[in-house]
């Protein structure tokens, strides 16, 4: 949907469908006596009163021109973010992000979960998020945020089959792996299911450490051999292939692997949760369980 604001109470119809603009702070109404909207989402300017519910079919622009449905970085002017910014459109069961600038990047951030970078040209769906913010960077590091509410949406396919599980998956073999290693698989992927924003990333190996009551050196040693074994079984990014000896920081990978895969879930954090408390209450104790082959 492209054109200049909607004046508050009015509709605009289109080819694919409706749009209505409605208050700050109001609920989308139906435009015409009882009828019922269709399914719609809700997109709005975290620094504004510009609100718009639009169903699936039709897109919104984003940026800084006065010809874009959400305006940003306009009052007053930052001619750091893009006149044309994105486009975001409204699918079946999720919201399309495209990146229409020439050269400035935007965000994807979920409200937990790790942050997401749409490069110039570039396009990303929001799934398996049903809200989320559109956030772009303009001059001195100011964000300009949409808060986008999907809700409204039917559930996707993966979320009928699994509602518990809000990552995307990959197939992978059966992997079995020791009620050692699941917990600190569970503790390294604990920001990524808690947090959001930079905050979103996997935890430091002192950090797992403190969590399941263990060294960092032991901590570092067990994912080594969790991701050697990934390896084996064809899961790539997990080791060095240039530089087998050489330190580099598999986290991330690791615990990316491990919540797309559903291996480790929101269902495992909260179950481990007793026992992070009780280890860390009694730091170095042995476990029966420590062994990691």
């Amino acid at each position: 949907m492209r054109g200049a604001d909607i004046p508050e109470g009015t509709a605009r119809m289109g080819q694919m469908g409706m749009t209505q603009q409605v208050p700050s702070g109001a609920m989308s109404q139906p435009p015409f006596g009882d009828v019922q909207p269709p399914a719609a989402v809700l997109f709005s300017v975290a620094e504004g009163n510009t609100r718009r519910a639009v169903p699936p079919g039709q897109e919104v622009t984003v940026g800084r021109s006065r010809t874009c449905d959400l305006r940003i970085a306009h009052e007053p002017e930052d001619d750091y973010v893009s006149r044309h910014t994105a486009t975001l459109r409204v699918l079946a069961d999720c919201v399309l992000i495209r990146n229409v600038s020439s050269s400035k990047l935007l965000t994807l951030r979920p409200h937990t979960g790790a942050a997401r970078t749409v490069e110039p040209g570039a396009a990303t769906t929001s799934l398996p998020w049903r809200q989320f913010d559109v956030v772009v960077t303009g001059r001195f590091g100011r964000d300009y945020v949409v808060q986008v509410d999907a809700r409204g949406l039917p559930p996707s396919h993966n979320e009928r089959e699994d509602e518990t599980d809000s990552s995307p998956t990959v197939v992978v073999p059966p992997i079995m792996l020791t009620p050692a290693q699941r917990r600190l698989l569970t503790a390294l992927c604990e920001p990524l299911l808690t947090r959001s924003g930079p905050e979103a990333s996997a935890a430091t190996y002192r950090q797992v450490a403190e969590r399941v009551g263990r060294r960092p050196g032991y901590v570092r040693n067990v994912f080594k051999q969790v991701r050697e074994k990934l390896d084996s079984h064809g899961v790539p990014g997990l080791v060095s292939r240039e530089r087998p000896d050489a330190a580099e920081d598999f986290r991330m990978p690791l615990a990316m692997w491990a919540i797309r895969s559903g291996t480790i879930t929101r269902a495992d954090l909260a179950q481990a949760q007793t026992w992070f408390a009780v280890a860390a209450a009694n730091p170095q104790e042995p476990h029966e369980d420590d062994e990691t082959q």
